[in-house]
């Protein structure tokens, strides 16, 4: 069942070409969707006009099957955590917790359950008394999710909450975020240009680009099946190696402009290794070669532009001349229009 439809949403600034045009969507209740795609694109307008701090231009915007073009912001039953935290200097964290059960005009039993039951959830209760200028960046963001969990919306809005957070900050945070979601079982909507928060936390991911869906699927699925070049290209870690089809040395119908291949499903050939019929060379001479722990990223220059490799061989590679291996069942065929055709080559 969709929790939130947006209908052929249209939005515009002035007499400006319209960021989004025509834009259809559906999110699944209790599901986790996350709004990805570069700067720029239009995700944080779409979170927006759910949230209504953003009018449609044309369209409709429905909660639970219900038109909400016309109803405030406060009164869509959503709580948004933002980027900046936007928590209240001179109130405790207790305060700021409260603050909105008091607007709810929720009674003083009530609302101290509610804030020790979300404080405890989120790791707050021996801090329920400090100011935010007294809390680290983690312990801010916290405060901002708790004071929307304690409001028990319907839908969760995040509109990049991590961004502000060091590395080691953002992959705990994103922990909490999955645990968060699992116990709560609610709608969360979340708005990020990070594919690797993408993957990690999403059921769901929409990637957009200049206003429009690219593609709309599960993590596992838009990994293995990229729609099309453009989603191709910015899902993965590093992401998928798109080169001309001649380069791939095989036998690709008319219809085939591009073709590619994930890192990670390739490899470098090491001396005395035999390939077998299903699998394409590439000549390649490495650039460079990063340690990431268990595996190996090489950068190699081909004939046909920079190609990465990543390995979980420990047998580290020197610099100089090298073949990249790919099975053929491994290359991904795109038509003229950077559409996704299929899987598979046969050798020449």
């Amino acid at each position: 069942m969709e929790k939130i439809t947006l209908k052929s949403i249209t939005k515009a600034y002035g007499k400006n070409p319209p960021v989004i045009e025509d834009l259809n969507l559906g999110i699944e209740e209790g599901s986790f969707t996350v709004l990805l795609g570069p700067s720029g694109c239009g995700k944080s307008t779409v979170l927006r006009m759910i949230a209504g701090l953003e009018k449609t231009t044309a369209g409709d915007v429905l909660i639970d099957g219900v038109s909400v073009r016309d109803v405030e912001p406060g009164d869509r039953n959503i709580a948004m955590v933002f980027q900046n935290y936007a928590l209240y200097p001179t109130m405790s964290v207790r305060d700021n917790i409260e603050f909105g059960l008091k607007n709810m005009k929720v009674g003083k039993d009530e609302r101290n359950a509610r804030i020790n039951e979300v404080a405890e959830m989120v790791g707050l209760t021996e801090y329920l008394s400090r100011k935010p200028a007294n809390l680290s960046g983690g312990q801010r963001q916290r405060v901002a999710l708790a004071r929307a969990i304690v409001k028990k919306p319907a839908v969760f809005l995040m509109d990049e909450p991590l961004s502000n957070l060091d590395a080691k900050l953002r992959t705990q945070i994103r922990t909490d975020l999955i645990e968060l979601h699992q116990r709560l079982r609610t709608t969360f909507v979340y708005v990020t240009h990070d594919q690797v928060e993408a993957m990690s936390m999403g059921t769901d991911i929409v990637l957009m680009d200049q206003g429009k869906i690219q593609q709309h699927d599960s993590p596992a699925e838009i990994y293995a099946h990229p729609a099309n070049v453009f989603t191709a290209r910015f899902i993965g870690s590093p992401p998928m190696n798109v080169v001309p089809a001649e380069a791939a040395h095989g036998q690709t119908p008319d219809f085939v402009s591009k073709v590619g291949f994930r890192p990670e499903r390739s490899h470098i050939v090491r001396p005395g290794e035999k390939v077998g019929e299903d699998t394409v060379l590439i000549d390649g001479n490495m650039l460079a070669r990063e340690m990431l722990g268990d595996q190996t990223q090489y950068k190699m220059e081909t004939e046909n532009g920079t190609v990465f490799v990543k390995e979980f061989n420990d047998d580290l590679l020197d610099y100089g001349d090298h073949q990249i291996a790919v099975k053929l069942s491994d290359i991904a065929c795109f038509d003229m229009q950077g559409k996704l055709v299929g899987f598979g080559l046969k050798k020449e």
